[in-house]
């Protein structure tokens, strides 16, 4: 009897399969942890569970980020900023006290009292780092641009402001010119114009100072982006809202290298932001104890409302008197 050895031929196919498999496998469960630990760090993030659970990969790293450096934010500059403990604070074993309704209440009015605050300042709150991003802004942005509180934070102040007003932000910041283009700063020609038609505005009032950059106080016109739109109103920047800042510029104190010298260097812009009504009103409502009169250059009154007529009594001079001797002065 012969016996007959025949080489033994791996299918390469199937192997090549259980290959992919494998590596499929491998990938699946590196997605899954993945997703897990961006899912445990957004909900470390300061907002609600509804706006967490439907943030991308790249937004909850984007909010991290700012949510860190706005720490630093607050704990480095002068004075720091002291965060609110939050949580029970009693210690174990601890017996508890009974509290009193008044106290209760106050606590649960201060638990809302940022919220009180943002909902009557008639504006939005914002913090912006010395690169020129969004470390906070409030969510009552949302109601004068239409933009939302996630989609601010960690982005770039230059992506929403007009771009003949870059200049004008990167100065009240105090960018450096050489850093502005890597903050993303225009710094064409219309922007430079633009710089020194609203100096003017944002001037500080002290005769004493020289410069805008010589006080920490902040305060000027910039155009933001707004989603917000009203039908039949025409406004020359279309898309833009005028918005007044007024703030302080945040400084840390720091020692000179070689020097006992310590110099204040800046962290950012604290500062609080108010929309300008358009300069085209349609209309204006007029309550009963209201009249409306005009007066030339001289302050001569040129026209009067019958309102004032009905009033007043006997007024058939008032449109060659001054508007001064019609005006009572209470000193």
């Amino acid at each position: 009897m012969q016996t007959f050895l025949v080489p033994f031929r791996p299918n390469f196919a199937i192997l090549q399969n259980l290959r992919k498999e494998k590596s499929r496998n491998a990938a699946r469960s590196r997605r899954g942890k993945e997703n897990f630990e961006f899912f445990e760090l957004a909900k470390m993030l300061p907002l609600p569970g509804a706006i967490t659970s439907q943030l991308d990969k790249a937004s909850v790293i984007r909010l991290t980020i700012s949510y860190l450096h706005m720490r630093t934010f607050a704990s480095q500059g002068d004075p720091p900023w002291s965060p609110l403990l939050e949580g029970d604070n009693n210690c174990k074993g601890e017996p508890r006290v009974r509290r009193s309704s008044h106290s209760l209440a106050t606590d649960m009015f201060e638990q809302h009292l940022g919220a009180h605050l943002l909902q009557s300042l008639d504006g939005f709150v914002f913090v912006v780092s010395q690169e020129g991003r969004f470390l906070y802004i409030s969510e009552t942005v949302s109601i004068y641009l239409g933009l939302s509180q996630v989609e601010l934070t960690g982005s770039s102040v230059f992506d929403y402001i007009h771009p003949a007003d870059h200049v004008e932000m990167a100065e009240r910041l105090g960018i450096k010119p050489h850093l502005r283009a890597e903050a993303g700063c225009l710094t064409g020609p219309e922007s430079a114009s633009s710089s020194a038609s609203t100096s003017s505005l944002a001037a500080p009032s002290s005769p004493h100072s020289h410069s805008a950059d010589d006080s920490p106080d902040r305060g000027f016109f910039i155009r933001m982006k707004s989603t917000l739109t009203k039908r039949g109103l025409h406004v020359k920047s279309s898309g833009y809202k005028v918005i007044h800042v007024t703030g302080r510029i945040r400084c840390r104190p720091s020692l000179v290298p070689g020097s006992s010298r310590s110099v204040r260097r800046p962290l950012g812009l604290v500062a609080l932001a108010h929309t300008l009504p358009p300069s085209t009103l349609n209309e204006v409502r007029m309550e009963s104890h209201m009249f409306v009169f005009r007066v030339n250059m001289d302050l001569q009154i040129t026209y009067c409302e019958n309102r004032y007529v009905f009033r007043a009594g006997d007024v058939s001079n008032i449109p060659s008197t001054s508007i001064a001797v019609i005006i009572k002065c209470h000193k």
